[in-house]
C-alpha cells in the first residue's frame, strides 16, 4: 500500500461545504459512540463492523442532516469508530470518546464517489507539471497539482483532508505490490555510513556533514508569541479560531522545511550510494537529566531523528538498495582506527 499526497484547491464555497459534511461526519461518529455505549449497557453486546455500517446507513436515511454525506463515506465512519474500538480492546490506545467538530479533519471514499477527469499540462521547463480536476460527490471540485505520477488504475480510496492550516489535501491509496521494488543484485560497490547529532545534522564517512538548520528554534519566539495570543482568546470563539489557524500555519511551515530537507538528502545519497548505514538510535533514551534537560529535549525533537532515519530508509529502498542499522552503543566512544573503546568520553 503506498499514499500519493497531491494539494488541492478550491473554491471558498466548496470548501464550507467540506467543512459542514466534516461537521455532520463528526457528529455521526459521536452518534454511533452512543449507540454502542447504549447497547453495552442494555445487552452487554457490542457491535461488529457490519452491524456499524448497517446502523450508519440507516441514521443516514431517517436523518435528513446525515444525508449529505456519500453513503459509502458514512459507512466509513462507521469503520473509523470500529478501529478505534478495536485499537482499545487490543491495549494500543485509550476508550473511544466523543470528539470534537474542530478536530475531524478528513473524509474517506473507499471505493466510488470520485472521479479524476481534465488532466492536463501546465507550465514550462523545471516548472513544468500537471493540473487535474477532482470531482467529489456531495462536495464538488477541487483542482489537484499533480507532482508525481498517479497509477490511477491501481487506486483503492480516496481521502480528502482540511489541515488546521486551512490547506486542503486529497491522499490516493494504491495498492502495489512488493515485487515491485526491486533488490540490487551483488554486493554493494559504494557505502555510507550516516551518524546523526544535534550540532550536525547528519556526519558522513566520507568526511561531508550536514548543518542542523533547527527550524523549530529560530522560529520558537513566532510560535510563543502566538501560543499566547491564543490562550487569551475564548474558546471556540472566532477570534480563537482564526490564532489557531494562524498557528497551525507556522507549526505546518516546521514540519514542510524538514521535510523537504530530509527527502533532499535521502534523494542526494540514494543517487551517489548503494548501502546505507546507520545508527539504530533510541530517540528517547537520549534525554538525560541535567540542568539544560528541556533546551536538550527541543533540540532532539526539532532534529527529528526518527523521521529522518524513515526517510533515508524509504528512500534507498525504493531504489532497490540497502540499508544496514546498526547499534549505537559505544558508538561515540569506538575508535574507527583500533576499535578500543574511550571510556573517558562524556555523551
Amino acid at each position: 500500500m503506498r499514499a500519493y499526497r497531491f494539494r488541492a484547491y478550491t473554491s471558498k464555497t466548496t470548501a464550507r461545504v467540506l467543512e459542514t459534511q466534516l461537521e455532520v461526519a463528526c457528529k455521526l461518529y459521536n452518534t454511533l459512540l452512543h449507540a454502542e455505549q447504549e447497547e453495552y449497557e442494555e445487552n452487554k453486546h457490542t457491535m461488529n463492523k457490519t452491524e456499524l455500517r448497517q446502523l450508519a446507513l440507516d441514521l443516514r436515511k431517517q436523518n435528513k442532516e446525515f444525508q449529505v454525506l456519500h453513503s459509502q463515506v458514512a459507512q466509513q465512519v462507521a469503520d473509523r469508530f470500529y478501529e478505534a474500538r478495536q485499537r482499545f480492546f487490543d491495549g494500543l490506545a485509550n476508550k473511544p470518546k466523543k470528539k470534537k467538530p474542530h478536530q475531524y479533519l478528513s473524509l474517506v471514499y473507499p471505493q466510488s464517489g470520485w472521479r479524476l477527469s481534465n488532466t492536463r499540462e501546465v507550465g514550462l521547463g523545471k516548472n513544468n507539471k500537471r493540473k487535474a480536476r477532482l470531482r467529489l460527490s456531495k462536495i464538488g471540485f477541487f483542482t489537484l497539482i499533480l507532482h508525481r505520477e498517479l497509477p490511477l488504475e491501481q487506486v483503492c480510496r480516496v481521502c480528502v483532508k482540511l489541515n488546521p492550516s486551512g490547506r486542503i489535501h486529497v491522499i490516493f491509496l494504491v495498492e502495489e505490490p512488493e515485487s515491485q521494488e526491486q533488490q540490487s543484485e551483488g554486493e554493494p560497490k559504494n557505502a555510507v555510513g550516516v551518524d546523526l547529532g544535534i550540532t550536525r545534522l547528519a556526519t558522513l564517512s566520507d568526511g561531508r556533514y550536514l548543518e542542523n538548520p533547527k527550524p523549530l528554534e529560530r522560529s520558537l519566539d513566532r510560535v510563543r508569541l502566538l501560543q499566547r495570543s491564543l490562550s487569551r482568546k475564548r474558546f471556540l470563539s472566532g477570534n480563537w479560531f482564526k490564532t489557531k489557524t494562524k498557528l497551525a500555519k507556522e507549526h505546518e511551515h516546521i514540519k514542510d522545511f524538514r521535510r523537504d530537507l530530509f527527502f533532499k538528502l535521502g534523494a542526494l545519497l540514494a543517487q551517489e550510494y548503494d548501502l546505507l548505514v546507520l545508527e539504530d538510535l533510541g530517540v528517547r533514551n537520549l534525554v538525560q537529566k541535567g540542568e539544560n534537560k528541556k533546551r536538550r529535549r527541543l533540540r532532539l525533537h526539532d532534529s527529528s531523528f526518527s523521521e529522518l532515519r524513515a526517510v533515508l530508509e524509504w528512500g534507498f529502498r525504493k531504489r532497490g538498495k540497502l540499508v544496514l542499522p546498526v547499534p549505537a552503543y559505544n558508538t561515540s566512544r569506538e575508535c574507527f582506527l583500533c576499535g578500543g573503546i574511550n571510556q573517558s568520553l562524556t555523551l
